[in-house]
């Protein structure tokens, strides 16, 4: 039997495995013992690996000028468990979830699956998922346009990850969903239709409401 190498591994783990060879390799990893194992210690020193996000909250006390009382209080807000509705309840059994927080002003608040927000805002996506996933972020806004907030990148499994970095939002206004896009094998996500994610991904979205200042 022929094994995978660990350039091979290495390969896949960033994403520069073609798609039918990942299949492959996820594959033979699932009937050989050998490389099933070899797959799965790389999959968690690439997860302990993974540098923690800096959260928004955090960015900006550092640039506040107030005084630390105020820092403090605001950093007690902004971790304060964020009241869920219903369907939010139950989308949370789902086991990936895509959301987000939003910085607005001197502000920072926990998104909700219908956010109203503003140009100029920023937003910071945040994961949960069960399994290491490839996630990607796709936005589709007030006029039609379609971004990829976030390219398909490795994520370890964790409870609101957050994502390396802000996105600024830009003057379209009206409504934009965003889509996250969780799959178990390297995909393009700027070929993506995020109505139709290849077999075996799953997507969950929340919407935004922009609305002049």
């Amino acid at each position: 039997m022929t094994h995978f190498s660990e350039l091979t591994i290495d390969k896949y783990l960033a994403g520069e495995l073609g798609h039918d060879a990942a299949l492959s390799l996820r594959a033979h990893a699932a009937e050989c013992a050998r490389c099933g194992d070899a797959l799965e210690d790389a999959l968690a020193v690439k997860a302990a690996f993974v540098p923690p996000a800096v959260p928004l909250w955090r960015r900006a006390r550092v640039m506040y000028t107030a005084p630390i009382a105020l820092a403090a209080a605001l950093a007690l807000v902004v971790v304060w468990p964020w009241p869920r509705s219903d369907a939010e309840v139950t989308r949370s059994k789902g086991t990936s979830i895509v959301g987000c927080y939003v910085s607005h002003r001197d502000t920072v608040r926990r998104g909700a699956l219908h956010e109203t927000v503003m140009p100029g805002d920023q937003i910071e996506l945040v994961t949960t998922t069960t399994e290491p996933v490839w996630f990607a972020a796709i936005s589709d806004d007030g006029a039609g346009v379609r971004s990829v907030y976030m390219p398909a990148t490795f994520i370890a499994p964790a409870r609101d990850r957050l994502a390396p970095s802000a996105i600024d939002l830009d003057a379209t206004l009206g409504r934009e969903v965003v889509t996250g896009v969780f799959c178990p094998l390297p995909f393009d996500a700027f070929a993506l239709d995020p109505a139709h994610p290849p077999a075996g991904c799953t997507t969950d979205h929340f919407e935004l409401t922009k609305v002049a200042r």
